[in-house]
């Protein structure tokens, strides 16, 4: 068995968007290094499932709740229920993808929904219980910003307020870091394409992508990981692309 460092032993770590990739993965990581971890997601089974390997294989304490991040008061229940929290992560999000003519506002409205208000509400109600002194809150932004790609109206949108949103946060809310996560193009869909779709995918975003390949879950993880650890980076936003800016 490979040792792992108990970096975040005694640390309670929530993730958002925690029933698949980066947020699964991240919860899987934290626990590894010795977090107790309380993974959230619309789906209360789906939650359960993997909390309960992610204990069977690491032996830390995982937990799990049902979280609509769109549902406030569920927002609060859930955030209440956990205790003292070290370290925030909210890693729900949703997609909208077409041109701006074709967007609706309502489409726009879904979307900011659950990546703008969302993260919004999950810090609002974390705070009261947050270790201001030596607690973290990762956002998420992604790539879709800076690197403008056609039909990303509402991501650019959103993930420039995210990225600006964290300068202000962790001057405000200091001595409480605040960063954004920009993940770039993930492997995280293979369970929703048929093996054509997904090699197709991986060959347009290789094209793309001086590392040739799209990242992983995993990979994003540790960068998450990171700005949960490092108590000398507020207020900035890591990029994890693989250099598709």
């Amino acid at each position: 068995m490979v040792h792992v460092k108990q970096t975040l032993a005694h640390h309670t770590v929530v993730i958002t968007g925690a029933g698949s990739g980066i947020g699964l993965a991240t919860a899987e990581l934290v626990a590894r290094r010795g977090a107790r971890v309380v993974l959230t997601d619309r789906s209360a089974e789906v939650v359960r499932r993997h909390a309960e390997r992610i204990t069977e294989l690491t032996g830390a304490e995982a937990e799990y709740r049902a979280l609509d991040v769109t549902d406030g008061a569920a927002v609060e229940e859930v955030m209440g229920s956990v205790g003292t929290i070290d370290h925030l992560f909210t890693c729900a999000s949703g997609s909208v993808i077409a041109p701006f003519e074709e967007l609706t506002e309502a489409d726009v409205r879904r979307f900011f929904e659950v990546k703008w208000w969302g993260q919004y509400r999950c810090l609002r109600a974390a705070l009261p219980y947050l270790r201001r002194e030596t607690g973290a809150v990762t956002l998420v932004s992604g790539y879709l910003y800076r690197k403008a790609d056609p039909g990303c109206f509402a991501f650019a949108a959103v993930n420039g307020a995210v990225e600006a949103a964290v300068k202000s946060l962790a001057m405000e809310l200091a001595p409480l870091r605040v960063n954004a996560l920009a993940p770039g193009p993930t492997d995280t869909h293979a369970h929703v394409m048929s093996p054509e779709e997904h090699r197709a995918y991986r060959a347009e975003i290789a094209e793309q992508l001086p590392v040739g390949r799209p990242g992983t879950a995993e990979e994003v993880a540790h960068a998450a990981a990171y700005l949960m650890e490092n108590a000398f980076t507020t207020g900035t936003t890591l990029d994890v692309d693989g250099g598709k800016r």
